[in-house]
């Protein structure tokens, strides 16, 4: 297990590196070469060109820009939207906590992407519509978990304390019970990231993301499938770049879930 954790950070890392350094990298995603249109790997360029004879490597170091960047932006949307509504509808309750699980709800009768992808059509395409898109969807799980923790967490002795002391309401959620609750909601977002990635190139699979000639996986992986007998590279590529993404994201998901876990904790 302790393996696969290092492989997974070692792969997230080198993603990140590549991320964060793209524009600085003597990359050239959008050149194109006349005599190398379709041309399959070589020692020279390890994964091929593209129908427009571009540099597949380029356009996937530049894609997982895209993508880390549109999924960085929507979780940490949706973790602070979804944890402010969550904690305080069931911090306040009553009226306001019948409000908010009427909205939840009616988030939750839609899959998720559908609706995605129906915001996406109505905002029209586009990088900034995607997130906004992708992020009024992203943030009713982390709603429906800060709630159910608060309520376990809002009657315990040192809250009725402060509560007794006059602390302020406000106050008492934000350093008495936000604390408590941080342990499962890292977990959620660790998860929600890697369903990011999978909508935002799914968006731009559709058009609705990443505008040509931007590069995105998912644009990269429709402009291939019209080549897959001739240049299987086109598809092979972006899709193994979104799986070792995906993959080492719940693998680190599913090792932070292990460790915070307390009841699985060994006595002694």
């Amino acid at each position: 297990m302790k393996a696969c954790y290092n492989i997974s950070m070692f792969i997230l890392l080198a993603w990140l590196v590549l991320a964060v350094f793209a524009p600085v990298l003597p990359l050239h995603p959008d050149q194109i070469f006349l005599d190398k249109i379709l041309l399959s790997p070589d020692w020279q360029q390890w994964l091929g060109y593209d129908d427009l004879g571009r540099s597949i490597s380029a356009r996937l170091i530049m894609g997982a820009r895209t993508s880390l960047t549109v999924a960085i932006i929507v979780v940490a949307i949706s973790f602070f939207l979804g944890t402010f509504l969550g904690l305080m509808g069931a911090w306040l309750g009553g009226f306001w906590d019948k409000c908010l699980i009427i909205i939840v709800d009616l988030f939750i009768a839609f899959p998720g992407i559908l609706l995605a992808i129906a915001l996406a059509g109505l905002l029209g395409p586009g990088l900034i519509n995607a997130v906004i898109a992708l992020s009024i969807v992203s943030w009713v799980g982390f709603a429906r978990l800060a709630r159910v923790q608060t309520l376990t967490i809002k009657n315990r002795d040192h809250v009725n304390a402060a509560q007794a002391l006059g602390t302020p309401n406000f106050l008492i959620a934000i350093k008495h019970i936000l604390p408590l609750i941080m342990a499962p909601l890292i977990i959620e977002a660790t998860f929600a990231f890697a369903g990011v990635v999978i909508a935002e190139a799914g968006l731009s699979f559709l058009g609705l993301g990443v505008q040509p000639p931007d590069a995105s996986w998912g644009s990269m992986i429709r402009d291939g499938t019209r080549y897959m007998l001739i240049a299987p590279h086109m598809v092979l590529a972006p899709g193994f770049a979104i799986l070792s993404l995906v993959l080492c994201i719940n693998l680190l998901g599913d090792t932070l879930r292990d460790k915070m876990d307390i009841r699985e904790q060994p006595t002694a």
